[in-house]
């Protein structure tokens, strides 16, 4: 769908603000509007916005709370939420800041064989971020990543029990090796 990003941002504004209220009718309510949304907003067309807003309701991504002459206030729903959270998952990124802190994350883990398929995704979501693995179940960045696992835990409903990141400032005689391949000398 040619949407995507206007569907994303509506969705996300709603997710932080609770609902959006959007004023979409008239000239004077597009002027409010353009004062009162975030700016992503700005950049569509009035009539992209309404098309967005109508997709997400057939898909129950959004509920409409009041429709009236001068705009619309709307709601996500669960199904919005889980939609939010698998792409903003896609997404999913570590940020590498300017100055390392000298610090290693290491990301262990022992998730239970029935749940294999969530392992299996771990795994794959790890080395997306572009963790290195020393062992199958030991993962290792430079780069903060709590929230990134954080997520993660939520969206695969793991256990805070299977999952743990460990911040260290020594990894032994491995930190060379590391060191060079994050290319952190």
């Amino acid at each position: 769908m040619k949407y995507n990003a206007i569907c994303h941002n509506i969705l996300k504004a709603a997710l932080i603000t609770g609902g959006v209220a959007l004023i979409l009718t008239s000239p004077a309510g597009t002027r409010r509007l353009l004062k009162e949304i975030p700016k992503e907003f700005k950049k569509y067309k009035r009539k992209q916005l309404w098309r967005a807003l109508y997709y997400l309701r057939s898909k129950n991504r959004i509920r409409i709370l009041k429709e009236s002459d001068n705009g619309i206030e709307i709601e996500i729903t669960k199904a919005g939420r889980k939609h939010l959270n698998k792409l903003d998952f896609d997404n999913l990124s570590l940020t590498k800041p300017d100055v390392w802190d000298k610090k290693w994350r290491m990301v262990i883990f022992d998730i239970p064989e029935e749940r294999k398929i969530a392992r299996e995704a771990l795994r794959q979501k790890l080395k997306d971020l572009g963790m290195v693995k020393l062992q199958n179940s030991v993962w290792i960045t430079p780069y903060p990543c709590e929230d990134e696992i954080v997520f993660i835990k939520t969206v695969f409903n793991l256990s805070d029990r299977w999952l743990e990141v460990i911040i260290s400032d020594n990894v032994g005689m491995q930190e060379y090796q590391l060191r060079k391949l994050f290319n952190i000398l």
